[in-house]
């Protein structure tokens, strides 16, 4: 029998920053993202989002809040576990 490892998808993404550098497995690449005052996220660097075939690029200025979901991720849910 073999045993898979399963991981929840905010840890199973891989994210990219636009200068090339890769994220830490599954840790978000936390200086792209502002926390803002009212507790959502603001993307400050271009970031290309990636989870299994699907991939999303944020431009700057984008708003994360509970519930947003990229590429399949909940992105506010990993980026409070990563960077909060």
């Amino acid at each position: 029998m073999i045993k898979r490892l399963v991981r929840p998808a905010t840890f199973a993404c891989s994210l990219l920053v636009s200068t090339a550098a890769y994220a830490q497995a599954g840790k978000a690449p936390c200086g792209s993202f502002k926390k803002l005052s009212d507790g959502k996220w603001s993307v400050v660097k271009l970031v290309k989002i990636e989870h299994g075939n699907s991939s999303a690029m944020l431009s700057p200025g984008t708003i994360i809040g509970p519930g947003t979901r990229v590429s399949g991720v909940d992105m506010f849910a990993a980026l409070e576990e990563s960077c909060h």
